[in-house]
């Protein structure tokens, strides 16, 4: 039973096959019931239920295979990555999407948080990740009869999500207690185990604290001001104080996105105690460790409080530290000394981080442009600010069909290879015909979902099928594909050719417009039979989508999307790209593996046609897309179709993979900072 819950506290079982399928071998049904979340298994089984399951041979066999699987990630040689100085990175994020029994996430930015940690437990790279733990997390989606997204929030079961509770040596849960203006509210400490790294979850929802002071880790990005603050003052200074609590000595520091950017105030306290140093030689010590990643390409996207607000829940604090009110606003002001201007925590990321980094090449160079102020007097093309392209964890989102394949043609360990490997060359060599009915079999699996959580009952499991899944931002115009009705119409009506959709996602609760286009959206699907919308988009809907459509639809205004890690995970997966050249597809295109939507936007003159993009992508479809697909060999394979299927697997496998990304960051920003840290530390007369 003891060695059932280690392998189920540890989440390495949400990427390897051979561990999950233990879980499903205890009790098949309770496990689809407990939604293939092993430790919800374990406890509704119980020891008496489980220790009958471990009777059956079959159930011994697959124990042995998880065993092994489970020492494999543990054992795993890691590549040569030498630092040339100590190095444990702490990485704070204000989302985690791990898996769908851990609901901590709402999407992009979480499901890379996550997908982060889990590569650089891969590549044994030494870090511990720091985020808030929810009791009702981000809501989920519900459609109401005229077609409209409201949200409910259930609360999350702590005891029956893969989770303990951190402690000290005597058994005693270890709390930390983190200031709030006048008050302090005491904190506790969780921990989920990913693989070779730890992931540290606060959470305020204490007896010891008053009423209002436990909701503050309630929700997932609350839209008001006056309780987001107290969330990021949680996730910066008590995540610091956490980790000192528990003796983890990390000395760089990782703020994904602004919501962790009191982590950099904490650290500047930290090393004034008890030393003879000034408050700005604090900060340049501070910043010599501190790595900040932006994941917004408009300044509205970032955080901002308003002076008030903010010397309520901070200046006593900011007394403590030695930093004057009007100094710390200043580092979050993109115009210092203006009293009226609110606190951007994107600003104060930047400034105390001397290596900040946008998601992909383009974003790095519209980060540049959009935060040039925190710079003044400098080019825009000296603005240090550069990037490192997002990735995805391959072995959580290629599905194990496609790996099976890749296995065997490739490497056992395909998803372990470098860029320029030549092995990747093995993925010419899988035959069309097996790798089409490798993905005809995931295509019928989605349609299958999608009949199930939604009105799917017209789709073909054999059309062409495109999906459309992320969050429903304005800008990300999910209703592109319904700009001409008539010209729709006659792409879903064709006989010959049928052409079917699948969307999913949500709109920010706070979000009117956004909801307007989920609306939009089901609208249609109510009307149309091979239309579909699949509600409360999760990780489970997202893996589905990406494995098993045709092709992966995106088309944001172009210079707003960031960088589209759904696109790679689809990709990668053999599903062809039509996307708008943004985020990552602007470097990551290639005519042999997908297809362009023409957008005249640029840097310069950055609108967009909405009309002439939307034409666009009809002809695309009309004339490219559809045709293609529908051209058969005498067996029925698609030839032309599958050829761009490998090429896709192999490019976007090899080139965008969370791998290359944490090896990225560990070369050209953990590295280099872990370095300067140690330079300072050796400097005369220094204490620490």
């Amino acid at each position: 039973m003891d060695e059932l819950h280690t392998l189920a506290l540890d989440l390495t079982w949400s990427w390897d096959p051979r561990i999950r399928a233990l879980f499903a071998a205890l009790d098949p049904d309770l496990w689809e019931k407990s939604a293939h979340n092993p430790a919800a298994l374990l406890a509704r089984l119980g020891r008496e239920g489980v220790e009958r399951a471990l009777d059956q041979r079959s159930v011994q066999d697959a124990l042995q295979t998880a065993r092994a699987a489970y020492h494999e990630h543990k054992d795993r040689r890691q590549p040569f990555l030498d630092a040339r100085a100590p190095l444990l990175v702490g990485y704070f994020s204000l989302e985690f999407g791990l898996t769908e029994a851990l609901p901590i996430y709402s999407g992009g930015l979480g499901i890379l948080a996550g997908d982060h940690l889990k590569a650089a437990s891969d590549l044994g790279i030494p870090l511990v990740g720091v985020g808030l733990l929810y009791r009702q997390g981000f809501g989920h989606q519900r459609i109401d009869s005229d077609g409209g997204q409201y949200e409910v929030y259930p609360e999350n079961n702590f005891n029956e999500m893969p989770l303990v509770r951190v402690r000290r040596a005597d058994g005693s849960p270890l709390d930390v207690d983190c200031p709030l203006g006048r008050r302090t509210v005491q904190v506790a400490l969780w921990r989920a185990q990913v693989g070779r790294v730890a992931l540290f979850l606060l959470d305020t929802d204490l007896e010891a604290n008053p009423p209002e002071l436990r909701t503050i880790t309630d929700r997932l990005y609350v839209p008001e001001p006056e309780r987001r603050l107290p969330q990021e003052i949680v996730l910066g200074i008590g995540g610091m104080r956490a980790l000192r609590a528990m003796g983890v000595e990390a000395n760089v520091f990782h703020m994904n996105e602004g919501h962790g950017f009191l982590v950099a105030i904490e650290r500047m306290r930290e090393l004034r105690r008890g030393r003879q140093i000034t408050l700005e030689e604090a900060r340049l010590v501070a910043r010599a460790g501190f790595v900040f990643t932006t994941h917004t390409p408009v300044a509205a996207g970032s955080d901002y409080f308003e002076p008030g607000l903010v010397y309520e829940l901070l200046n006593p604090y900011l007394v403590e530290v030695g930093i004057g009110f009007d100094r710390f606003m200043d580092l979050g002001r993109k115009s210092p000394g203006d009293p009226r201007e609110l606190l951007c925590t994107t600003y104060v990321g930047l400034r105390m981080a001397d290596s900040a980094v946008g998601v992909s090449r383009l974003h790095g160079a519209v980060s540049r442009r959009l935060w040039k102020d925190a710079w003044p007097g400098l080019p825009e093309s000296q603005v240090p600010i550069g990037s490192v392209t997002n990735g995805v964890h391959m072995p959580s989102w290629v599905a194990p069909e496609v790996a099976e394949l890749l296995e065997r043609h490739v490497a056992p360990e395909w998803w372990d290879l470098d860029v320029e490997d030549p092995r990747w060359t093995g993925v010419e060599s899988i035959p069309d015909e097996e790798l089409w009915q490798c993905h005809r079999l995931l295509r019928h699996r989605l349609v299958a979902l999608t009949r199930e959580r939604a009105d799917g009952q017209g789709l073909d499991p054999d059309a062409l099928t495109i999906g459309f899944s992320r969050r429903f931002a304005p800008y990300k115009r999910a209703n592109l594909i319904l700009s001409d009705r008539r010209r729709l119409a006659a792409l879903l009506s064709q006989r010959e050719r049928p052409l079917q959709f699948i969307f999913a996602g949500k709109a920010h609760p706070a979000d009117q417009a956004g909801k307007a286009i989920v609306s939009e959206v089901v609208g249609l699907a109510r009307h149309e039979a091979r239309v579909a919308f699949v509600e409360d988009y999760d990780i489970e809907v997202a893996r589905a989508l990406v494995q098993g459509a045709d092709v992966w639809l995106n088309n944001p205004r172009r210079f707003l999307e960031a960088s589209g890690t759904s696109g790679m995970k689809a990709g990668a997966n053999g599903v062809l790209n039509l996307s708008v050249l943004d985020g990552w597809w602007d470097e990551g295109y290639r005519p042999t593996a997908g297809w362009a939507i023409p957008s005249g936007a640029t840097m310069d003159r950055p609108a967009t046609d909405d009309a002439a993009e939307a034409d666009a992508l009809y002809r695309l479809l009309e004339r490219d897309v559809a045709p293609l697909y529908y051209d058969r060999g005498p067996a029925g394979v698609p030839h032309g179709w599958v050829a761009m299927m490998r090429e896709s697997i192999r490019h976007v496998g090899a080139r965008f993979s969370a791998r290359r990304m944490l090896l990225d960051y560990f070369w050209d920003c953990y590295a280099p900072a872990a370095r300067r840290v140690e330079q300072l530390r050796l400097l005369p007369d220094w204490g620490g």
